[in-house]
Protein backbone atom coordinates (compact mmCIF):
# COMPACT_ATOMS: atom_id res chain seq x y z
CA UNK A 1 0.00 0.00 0.00
CA UNK A 2 1.08 3.48 -0.54
CA UNK A 3 -0.50 7.05 -0.13
CA UNK A 4 -2.68 7.60 -3.47
CA UNK A 5 -4.78 11.02 -4.09
CA UNK A 6 -7.84 10.58 -6.74
CA UNK A 7 -9.17 12.88 -8.32
CA UNK A 8 -12.59 13.04 -10.33
CA UNK A 9 -13.53 15.33 -13.04
CA UNK A 10 -17.01 16.67 -13.99
CA UNK A 11 -17.21 17.45 -17.37
CA UNK A 12 -21.01 18.68 -17.29
CA UNK A 13 -20.40 20.67 -13.73
CA UNK A 14 -23.40 18.33 -12.55
CA UNK A 15 -22.53 15.92 -10.00
CA UNK A 16 -25.12 14.00 -10.89
CA UNK A 17 -24.12 13.65 -14.49
CA UNK A 18 -20.38 11.76 -15.98
CA UNK A 19 -17.70 11.27 -13.47
CA UNK A 20 -14.19 10.87 -14.54
CA UNK A 21 -12.07 9.32 -12.09
CA UNK A 22 -8.11 9.48 -11.91
CA UNK A 23 -5.02 8.65 -9.63
CA UNK A 24 -2.41 10.67 -9.37
CA UNK A 25 -0.06 8.09 -10.15
CA UNK A 26 -2.56 5.60 -12.60
CA UNK A 27 -1.76 5.40 -15.85
CA UNK A 28 -5.42 5.10 -17.21
CA UNK A 29 -9.43 6.77 -16.18
CA UNK A 30 -12.62 5.43 -14.79
CA UNK A 31 -15.88 6.56 -16.42
CA UNK A 32 -18.92 6.03 -14.40
CA UNK A 33 -22.35 6.89 -15.31
CA UNK A 34 -25.75 5.98 -14.77
CA UNK A 35 -27.96 4.46 -17.44
CA UNK A 36 -30.07 7.56 -18.78
CA UNK A 37 -26.91 9.13 -19.40
CA UNK A 38 -25.38 6.65 -22.01
CA UNK A 39 -26.00 8.78 -24.93
CA UNK A 40 -24.33 11.39 -23.60
CA UNK A 41 -20.73 9.27 -22.56
CA UNK A 42 -21.02 8.20 -26.32
CA UNK A 43 -19.74 11.21 -27.46
CA UNK A 44 -16.27 10.40 -25.52
CA UNK A 45 -13.07 9.65 -26.93
CA UNK A 46 -13.01 6.41 -23.99
CA UNK A 47 -16.34 5.47 -25.55
CA UNK A 48 -13.62 4.24 -28.57
CA UNK A 49 -11.02 2.37 -26.58
CA UNK A 50 -10.19 -1.16 -25.03
CA UNK A 51 -11.77 -1.44 -21.82
CA UNK A 52 -13.00 -3.60 -18.82
CA UNK A 53 -16.11 -2.36 -17.42
CA UNK A 54 -18.89 -3.23 -14.46
CA UNK A 55 -22.91 -3.06 -14.61
CA UNK A 56 -24.10 -2.50 -11.59
CA UNK A 57 -28.03 -2.89 -10.13
CA UNK A 58 -29.69 -3.07 -6.81
CA UNK A 59 -27.83 -6.45 -6.27
CA UNK A 60 -26.85 -7.80 -9.41
CA UNK A 61 -22.97 -7.19 -11.08
CA UNK A 62 -22.25 -8.09 -14.24
CA UNK A 63 -18.64 -7.78 -15.57
CA UNK A 64 -17.13 -7.43 -19.07
CA UNK A 65 -14.41 -6.65 -21.63
CA UNK A 66 -15.03 -4.98 -24.99
CA UNK A 67 -12.75 -3.67 -27.52
CA UNK A 68 -13.98 -0.95 -28.30
CA UNK A 69 -15.61 -0.92 -24.61
CA UNK A 70 -18.55 1.16 -26.02
CA UNK A 71 -20.10 -1.21 -27.99
CA UNK A 72 -20.37 -3.86 -25.34
CA UNK A 73 -22.27 -1.34 -23.76
CA UNK A 74 -24.52 -0.37 -26.43
CA UNK A 75 -25.27 -3.95 -26.44
CA UNK A 76 -25.81 -4.15 -22.82
CA UNK A 77 -28.03 -1.08 -23.19
CA UNK A 78 -31.12 -2.91 -25.18
CA UNK A 79 -30.28 -6.38 -24.01
CA UNK A 80 -29.97 -6.21 -20.16
CA UNK A 81 -32.17 -4.38 -18.18
CA UNK A 82 -31.17 -5.17 -14.30
CA UNK A 83 -27.95 -2.56 -14.06
CA UNK A 84 -28.65 1.27 -13.15
CA UNK A 85 -24.95 2.58 -13.17
CA UNK A 86 -21.94 1.57 -15.22
CA UNK A 87 -18.21 2.62 -14.90
CA UNK A 88 -15.49 1.53 -17.74
CA UNK A 89 -11.83 1.95 -17.27
CA UNK A 90 -9.62 2.23 -20.46
CA UNK A 91 -6.35 4.07 -20.52
CA UNK A 92 -5.19 5.36 -24.16
CA UNK A 93 -2.02 3.37 -25.84
CA UNK A 94 -1.74 1.12 -23.04
CA UNK A 95 -3.92 -0.81 -22.48
CA UNK A 96 -4.51 -3.83 -25.41
CA UNK A 97 -7.21 -6.64 -26.02
CA UNK A 98 -5.06 -9.29 -23.86
CA UNK A 99 -4.68 -6.70 -21.09
CA UNK A 100 -8.37 -6.21 -20.57
CA UNK A 101 -9.39 -10.03 -20.76
CA UNK A 102 -6.69 -10.45 -18.52
CA UNK A 103 -8.44 -7.71 -15.90
CA UNK A 104 -12.32 -9.26 -16.96
CA UNK A 105 -11.42 -12.70 -15.69
CA UNK A 106 -9.42 -11.84 -12.32
CA UNK A 107 -12.16 -9.38 -11.73
CA UNK A 108 -15.31 -11.85 -12.67
CA UNK A 109 -12.86 -14.34 -10.00
CA UNK A 110 -12.63 -11.57 -7.59
CA UNK A 111 -16.09 -10.84 -7.06
CA UNK A 112 -16.91 -14.72 -7.01
CA UNK A 113 -15.12 -14.79 -4.16
CA UNK A 114 -16.31 -12.07 -2.50
CA UNK A 115 -19.41 -12.94 -2.73
CA UNK A 116 -20.99 -9.46 -2.13
CA UNK A 117 -23.79 -9.45 -4.87
CA UNK A 118 -24.66 -11.94 -7.64
CA UNK A 119 -22.70 -12.07 -10.48
CA UNK A 120 -24.88 -12.11 -13.76
CA UNK A 121 -21.51 -13.35 -15.46
CA UNK A 122 -22.78 -16.77 -17.00
CA UNK A 123 -19.37 -18.34 -17.97
CA UNK A 124 -15.72 -17.74 -16.42
CA UNK A 125 -13.87 -15.93 -18.57
CA UNK A 126 -10.00 -17.36 -18.71
CA UNK A 127 -6.84 -15.24 -18.37
CA UNK A 128 -4.82 -15.23 -21.66
CA UNK A 129 -1.35 -16.11 -21.99
CA UNK A 130 1.01 -13.29 -21.09
CA UNK A 131 4.55 -12.67 -20.99
CA UNK A 132 6.55 -11.86 -17.53
CA UNK A 133 6.55 -8.53 -18.34
CA UNK A 134 3.23 -7.74 -19.83
CA UNK A 135 1.74 -9.85 -16.79
CA UNK A 136 3.19 -7.78 -13.89
CA UNK A 137 2.04 -4.41 -16.10
CA UNK A 138 -1.64 -5.73 -15.68
CA UNK A 139 -1.46 -6.93 -12.74
CA UNK A 140 -0.15 -3.68 -11.33
CA UNK A 141 -3.43 -1.69 -13.41
CA UNK A 142 -5.55 -4.44 -11.42
CA UNK A 143 -4.42 -3.39 -7.83
CA UNK A 144 -4.94 0.44 -8.66
CA UNK A 145 -7.98 -0.55 -9.78
CA UNK A 146 -9.24 -2.06 -7.02
CA UNK A 147 -8.44 0.47 -4.81
CA UNK A 148 -10.49 3.40 -6.44
CA UNK A 149 -13.38 1.15 -7.39
CA UNK A 150 -14.92 0.98 -3.11
CA UNK A 151 -14.00 4.58 -3.24
CA UNK A 152 -15.79 5.66 -6.69
CA UNK A 153 -19.02 3.49 -4.34
CA UNK A 154 -17.82 0.11 -6.25
CA UNK A 155 -17.23 -2.30 -2.91
CA UNK A 156 -18.25 -5.37 -4.80
CA UNK A 157 -14.47 -6.47 -4.52
CA UNK A 158 -13.59 -5.49 -0.84
CA UNK A 159 -14.61 -9.30 0.85
CA UNK A 160 -11.53 -10.84 -0.88
CA UNK A 161 -9.40 -7.93 0.62
CA UNK A 162 -9.98 -8.64 4.03
CA UNK A 163 -10.15 -12.67 2.99
CA UNK A 164 -6.62 -12.76 2.18
CA UNK A 165 -4.87 -9.55 3.78
CA UNK A 166 -3.68 -10.89 6.92
CA UNK A 167 0.37 -12.38 7.06
CA UNK A 168 0.92 -13.91 10.12
CA UNK A 169 4.08 -12.17 12.16
CA UNK A 170 6.57 -14.64 10.75
CA UNK A 171 6.20 -13.36 7.10
CA UNK A 172 8.74 -11.77 4.90
CA UNK A 173 9.52 -8.90 7.06
CA UNK A 174 9.74 -5.37 5.99
CA UNK A 175 13.15 -3.77 6.91
CA UNK A 176 16.41 -5.40 7.39
CA UNK A 177 16.35 -5.54 11.33
CA UNK A 178 12.92 -7.57 11.35
CA UNK A 179 14.55 -9.59 8.65
CA UNK A 180 17.54 -10.11 10.68
CA UNK A 181 15.27 -11.21 14.04
CA UNK A 182 13.46 -13.71 11.88
CA UNK A 183 16.70 -15.28 10.96
CA UNK A 184 17.38 -15.63 14.04
CA UNK A 185 15.13 -17.19 15.35
CA UNK A 186 15.01 -19.69 12.49
CA UNK A 187 19.32 -20.36 13.08
CA UNK A 188 17.90 -21.05 16.96
CA UNK A 189 15.84 -23.35 16.25
CA UNK A 190 17.27 -27.23 16.00
CA UNK A 191 18.18 -28.12 12.44
CA UNK A 192 15.88 -31.17 10.85
CA UNK A 193 12.99 -31.26 12.56
CA UNK A 194 10.12 -32.09 9.77
CA UNK A 195 6.64 -30.61 9.65
CA UNK A 196 3.77 -31.33 7.56
CA UNK A 197 0.62 -29.51 5.63
CA UNK A 198 -2.48 -30.77 4.18
CA UNK A 199 -4.71 -28.61 2.35
CA UNK A 200 -7.01 -29.60 -0.53
CA UNK A 201 -4.44 -30.87 -3.32
CA UNK A 202 -1.48 -29.90 -1.43
CA UNK A 203 0.40 -32.02 0.33
CA UNK A 204 4.13 -31.07 1.61
CA UNK A 205 6.32 -31.27 3.98
CA UNK A 206 9.16 -28.88 5.45
CA UNK A 207 12.76 -29.30 7.33
CA UNK A 208 14.18 -26.54 9.59
CA UNK A 209 17.44 -25.86 8.41
CA UNK A 210 19.97 -22.34 9.25
CA UNK A 211 18.05 -19.29 8.45
CA UNK A 212 14.59 -20.88 7.46
CA UNK A 213 13.18 -24.08 6.03
CA UNK A 214 13.60 -26.55 3.54
CA UNK A 215 10.30 -27.70 1.15
CA UNK A 216 10.73 -30.63 0.64
CA UNK A 217 10.97 -32.57 -3.25
CA UNK A 218 8.11 -34.14 -3.41
CA UNK A 219 5.74 -32.36 -1.88
CA UNK A 220 2.75 -31.08 -3.75
CA UNK A 221 1.28 -27.53 -4.33
CA UNK A 222 -2.01 -26.28 -4.85
CA UNK A 223 -3.02 -26.04 -8.78
CA UNK A 224 -4.59 -23.29 -8.62
CA UNK A 225 -4.17 -20.27 -6.23
CA UNK A 226 -6.87 -18.12 -4.59
CA UNK A 227 -8.30 -15.85 -7.34
CA UNK A 228 -6.59 -12.77 -5.40
CA UNK A 229 -3.57 -14.38 -4.61
CA UNK A 230 -1.72 -12.35 -7.89
CA UNK A 231 -3.46 -8.79 -6.05
CA UNK A 232 -2.97 -9.59 -2.57
CA UNK A 233 0.21 -11.55 -2.75
CA UNK A 234 1.91 -9.94 -5.59
CA UNK A 235 5.76 -11.65 -3.89
CA UNK A 236 4.68 -15.43 -3.14
CA UNK A 237 2.76 -14.60 -6.60
CA UNK A 238 5.90 -13.98 -8.49
CA UNK A 239 8.01 -16.65 -6.83
CA UNK A 240 5.19 -19.32 -7.20
CA UNK A 241 5.29 -18.47 -11.31
CA UNK A 242 8.90 -18.53 -10.99
CA UNK A 243 9.57 -22.20 -9.54
CA UNK A 244 7.29 -23.23 -12.02
CA UNK A 245 8.94 -21.96 -14.76
CA UNK A 246 12.41 -22.78 -13.68
CA UNK A 247 11.10 -26.86 -13.50
CA UNK A 248 11.40 -27.12 -9.62
CA UNK A 249 7.83 -26.92 -9.07
CA UNK A 250 6.64 -29.18 -12.29
CA UNK A 251 3.39 -30.57 -13.50
CA UNK A 252 3.28 -34.93 -12.96
CA UNK A 253 0.18 -37.10 -12.78
CA UNK A 254 -2.57 -33.90 -12.47
CA UNK A 255 -0.61 -32.58 -10.06
CA UNK A 256 2.01 -29.95 -9.40
CA UNK A 257 4.97 -31.47 -7.71
CA UNK A 258 7.89 -30.07 -5.86
CA UNK A 259 10.88 -31.75 -7.90
CA UNK A 260 13.75 -30.38 -5.83
CA UNK A 261 14.64 -28.98 -2.22
CA UNK A 262 13.69 -25.29 -2.04
CA UNK A 263 14.63 -22.91 0.86
CA UNK A 264 12.38 -20.50 1.90
CA UNK A 265 13.38 -17.80 4.67
CA UNK A 266 9.97 -18.49 6.53
CA UNK A 267 7.52 -21.02 7.60
CA UNK A 268 4.61 -18.96 6.02
CA UNK A 269 6.37 -17.93 2.82
CA UNK A 270 6.56 -21.54 2.25
CA UNK A 271 2.83 -22.58 3.10
CA UNK A 272 1.68 -19.44 1.31
CA UNK A 273 3.53 -20.40 -2.51
CA UNK A 274 2.48 -24.41 -1.31
CA UNK A 275 -1.36 -23.25 -0.67
CA UNK A 276 -1.82 -20.03 -2.97
CA UNK A 277 -2.69 -18.46 -0.38
CA UNK A 278 -2.05 -15.58 2.41
CA UNK A 279 -1.14 -18.36 5.33
CA UNK A 280 1.07 -18.72 8.31
CA UNK A 281 3.39 -20.79 9.98
CA UNK A 282 0.72 -22.78 12.54
CA UNK A 283 -0.30 -24.77 9.20
CA UNK A 284 3.02 -26.71 10.03
CA UNK A 285 2.37 -29.58 12.02
CA UNK A 286 4.98 -32.60 13.07
CA UNK A 287 4.08 -35.83 13.60
CA UNK A 288 3.25 -35.72 17.47
CA UNK A 289 1.00 -32.96 16.86
CA UNK A 290 2.96 -29.06 17.47
CA UNK A 291 2.45 -26.45 15.35
CA UNK A 292 5.73 -25.04 14.25
CA UNK A 293 4.14 -21.90 14.60
CA UNK A 294 3.86 -22.49 18.46
CA UNK A 295 7.43 -23.26 17.97
CA UNK A 296 8.38 -20.41 16.34
CA UNK A 297 6.84 -17.59 18.97
CA UNK A 298 8.62 -19.54 21.89
CA UNK A 299 11.90 -19.37 20.62
CA UNK A 300 11.40 -15.60 19.21
CA UNK A 301 10.50 -15.18 22.94
CA UNK A 302 13.98 -16.63 24.12
CA UNK A 303 15.90 -14.80 20.99
CA UNK A 304 17.05 -10.73 21.83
Amino acid sequence: MRPFSLRVFVPSGDPTGVLIATRDDGIGKATIFSRALLGEVKGRKEWNLPGVYLLVGPSRLYIGEGDPVGKRLEDHAAKKTFWERALFFTAETRLNKAHIQHLESKLVKLAQEAGVVTLDNGNNPQTPALGEEEYAFVENVLADLLLMLPLLGYPQFEASQTAVASVDEESEAPNASATGKRRAVYSALPRGLVFHSTSKDARATIETVDGGVLLKAGSTVAREPAPSFDVWMPKYAQLRRQLIESGVIAAEGGQLVVKQDQFFSSASGAATVVRGVSSNADGWISEDGKSLGDLLRQWKQKTP
